[in-house]
């Protein structure tokens, strides 16, 4: 987050709980449209409809023992008997939790009901269930589109909850152990000094190499820009059948705007300006990074980079044809160093480059879950909140499970984690993490950000210069504000 953004969430989010709780995507829409549903994120395609009620498995052996929970000053059975209906996307955080439902059913004598939906067709759901008032699910994923639901008043903060002693208990809780990033943006990236949501993962951008290609050409792992496109040019022009970089080109506000924003807030600028009368979209700064990536892309990258998606670019590194990405740790690193990878071996991490005298500050995206005004067992759905990201679950997850997107900065130092996942990935995303610099989704970020990664898409492709692209993205930005 910028430096003004963090001073001002800081001093909104004040002292006492909401000191250490308050605060805090991804995704990518290539898909057109008014933006309005958001993007694609990580899918493991693992999740299903199943809208039945998890079981305890069949050796009735919980994943995760009881005690774990009852040191914490909460009444977990207070609504025992009861019910609650989750609304999730087909996401890695739904495989990884589901296991260890049965200890949350066991511990609360709730029942949990899943609804997990392809992403787009549980945006169209979730909006359908808000903004008609009909309540169906009591905790949903929630994204880009955060502010625009707070604004509609069509999610519930979450502040109250924080404050019954029966709900919540910060000793045992631990907030502060949340990264800062994630607790910004869980309150609307800045843009609200309530809790909008609990974060359960997110995704920092990193920096992939190849080590056999950067040994063979004598290569420095870039720590600036400047090294960055140089590597990219010695591969590109010194190997066969390998492109110097690849990146996300298509549009989408989770696609190549989704990268630009890290660099853009590298070379010294960064969204909006003046909120909502200057977007900053044509200031030097912007245009300085549109121009660095896009030459990038067309100097360095393989044909048609300006219609590759995350999935493009991962299956591009993983099947050994470029040299180098910046994108997100912890999609990609499971793909990359996995069966599915052809040069799993030779897979190097990294902070991703900066300028030489700019500032490190990768972008980062939390997946969140939140409940809305209708829901019908809103407490409940809290404490399933409160038990799904508090410590005992989430180091189980990624201890036990093969989860790799804590949002605690607990599990990134826990050494059996870091064992499983390899010490260099847990401590350059950790490092990252720290520094991170999330997106600020304003309320109608989807729809002028979908507009703004279009004018991106088009000076990759070459239909304009990165100026005019950016020029003509902030007088839309500004003008879906002014109308």
């Amino acid at each position: 987050m910028t430096n003004s953004n963090r001073r001002k969430f800081l001093k909104a989010t004040g002292v006492g709980l909401l000191g250490g709780l308050a605060g805090c995507t991804r995704g990518g829409d290539s898909s057109g449209g008014d933006g309005s549903d958001g993007s694609s994120d990580g899918s493991d395609g693992s999740g299903g409809s199943d809208g039945g009620t998890s079981t305890s498995g069949s050796d009735g052996e919980l994943a995760i023992p009881l005690s774990e929970y009852e040191d914490a000053d909460i009444d977990w059975r207070q609504f025992e008997g009861s019910s609650i209906n989750i609304g999730a996307v087909q996401h890695p955080w739904v495989s990884a939790i589901k296991p260890a439902v049965p200890v949350f059913e066991e511990l609360t004598g709730i029942d949990v009901v899943w609804n997990v939906l392809p992403e787009q067709q549980f945006r169209t759901k979730r909006q359908t269930d808000v903004s008609t008032g009909a309540g169906q699910f009591d905790v949903f994923y929630m994204d880009q589109v955060v502010n625009q639901f707070r604004e509609e008043g069509w999610i519930q903060p979450l502040d109250p909850f924080f404050d019954d002693d029966s709900l919540f208990d910060e000793d045992w809780y631990e907030p502060d152990d949340l990264f800062e990033a994630s607790r910004w943006q869980a309150h609307g990236g800045g843009y609200s000094d309530t809790w909008t949501g609990m974060p359960i993962t997110v995704e920092v951008q990193t920096q992939f190499y190849r080590k056999d290609l950067y040994d063979k050409h004598d290569l420095e792992v870039a720590e600036t820009l400047e090294q960055f496109r140089q590597n990219a040019q010695t591969i590109h022009e010194n190997e066969s059948d390998v492109v110097g970089t690849v990146g996300r080109g298509d549009k989408g506000y989770g696609m190549n705007i989704y990268i630009l924003n890290t660099f853009l807030r590298e070379f010294g600028t960064s969204l909006w300006t003046e909120f909502p009368t200057d977007s900053g979209l044509d200031s030097d700064g912007v245009i300085n990074a549109a121009e660095w990536y896009v030459s990038l892309l067309q100097d360095y990258g393989p044909e048609g980079a300006s219609t590759q998606t995350w999935s493009d670019v991962l299956s591009t590194m993983q099947e050994g044809r470029a040299g180098h990405i910046v994108s997100d740790a912890n999609l990609f690193w499971p793909g990359l160093t996995g069966s599915d990878s052809s040069v799993a071996d030779n897979i190097g991490i990294a902070k991703a480059p900066s300028p030489a005298d700019g500032q490190f500050s990768p972008n980062a995206f939390n997946w969140q879950i939140s409940t809305s005004k209708n829901a019908q067992n809103s407490e409940q759905a809290f404490l399933f909140m409160v038990w799904a990201s508090s410590q005992p679950t989430n180091t189980w997850m990624h201890v036990e499970g093969d989860a790799a997107f804590s949002v605690r900065q607990s599990v990134w130092e826990n050494d059996e984690f870091r064992s499983r996942v390899g010490e260099n990935f847990a401590q350059v995303t950790l490092e990252s993490l720290q520094e991170a610099a999330p997106d600020p989704f304003d309320r109608k970020y989807p729809q002028w950000g979908q507009r703004y990664s279009e004018e991106l898409q088009r000076a990759i492709a070459g239909q304009k210069s990165a100026e005019e692209a950016m020029t003509k993205a902030a007088s839309v930005a500004e003008d879906i504000y002014s109308n």
